[in-house]
């Protein structure tokens, strides 16, 4: 072996034990750094953080089933997927009241929700956990006894707009054809209502005292209907405990794309607290009418009225005013 080999040959192993010598000396330094802390271990949120309402039950499972979410010295830049994550911190800089072992977590995260947000890498504590308090209620134990839930649907238009929210109340008008055997056939010179074709009827005898007509006829048929429901929304219970929307952080299939009107409910179809008698003639009137809604303030109180027909649409007896008065013929 020549000189320049055997002289490369010592370079080569001194440059090694130096490096290991430096790296050694690293790792004592290190060492010795730690003896002089206290760690602690710890729990983070991901990377994402936690959304206010997430169920702490998935995010333990989650947990669970990835094991680099176990990994205390995983980066939380490359914990991606990981809605927690063990770690570690100084003891002096952990809250008191910090999650601090996998037992512990599982004891408060498990059939509560979070309170509120929580940022990423935040250190979970057991004060960001609530008990899950929402009850859902069915629509039977809301309605009063004597009554019943009738179900109605209207035009936008006919329906206030949608501005009807559960808990209002509102009037229900009707416009409908009735026939009358009230005209007397001497009675002459006079246009009768329309048939419903388009076309006028005109007065003539088919009996020896009167003519029958179909006469179109406005009245309100309800006042004062408690609304149950609008669309899906049910009406407040002022009595119920404080409530907490839940959300699993997994978007649910389908969200995001548009949900037909029949399954997420329409702001004017409207569930009516009702007594029998009432369900019988909204009924009838959705049957053989026309309908609109008017929505009343709170303290509504119901009118009489003696309803519209043409002769007094302009607030007169119309057939007087254009034919003048029978007792002058």
């Amino acid at each position: 072996m020549g000189r320049r080999a055997i002289v490369l040959l010592v370079a080569l192993i001194l440059a090694g034990l130096a490096a290991w010598a430096v790296w050694n000396f690293l790792q004592n330094v290190e060492s010795e750094a730690k003896e002089g802390q206290n760690i602690a271990t710890v729990f983070r949120a991901g990377p994402d953080g936690i959304s206010e309402g997430q169920e702490g039950d998935i995010l333990v499972s989650s947990y669970d089933s990835d094991t680099r979410c176990q990994d205390e010295n995983l980066a939380l830049i490359d914990a991606g997927g990981c809605t927690v994550q063990k770690s570690t911190d100084q003891v002096e800089d952990v809250p008191a009241d910090a999650i601090d072992s996998e037992e512990k977590l599982r004891q408060v995260l498990i059939g509560r929700v979070a309170a509120g947000p929580i940022s990423a890498g935040s250190i979970l504590t057991g004060a960001q956990w609530t008990e899950i308090t929402a009850d859902i209620i069915p629509l039977s134990e809301q309605i009063p006894s004597g009554k019943q839930a009738l179900t109605i649907s209207t035009s936008n238009v006919q329906g206030v707009n949608g501005f009807v929210e559960a808990g209002d109340r509102i009037n229900m008008i009707i416009t409908l054809a009735i026939e009358f055997d009230l005209i007397p056939v001497d009675f002459e010179g006079i246009t009768l209502p329309s048939d419903g074709t388009g076309e006028e009827t005109t007065s003539t005898e088919t009996d020896a005292d009167a003519e029958t007509v179909v006469l179109t006829y406005t009245r309100y048929v309800l006042q004062g209907i408690p609304v149950l429901a609008t669309g899906r929304e049910i009406r407040p219970d002022l009595e119920a405990p404080p409530t907490v929307e839940v959300d699993d952080g997994v978007a649910a299939e389908g969200e995001g794309e548009d949900v037909p009107a029949e399954v997420q409910g329409n702001s004017t179809i409207f569930t009516l607290e009702v007594t029998p008698d009432q369900a019988e003639r909204i009924v009838y009137a959705f049957e053989n009418g026309s309908i609109w809604l008017t929505l009343v303030p709170t303290d509504f109180v119901e009118i009489e009225t003696d309803g519209v027909v043409i002769d007094n649409l302009f607030g007169g007896d119309l057939a007087e005013e254009i034919f003048g008065s029978q007792d002058n013929n």
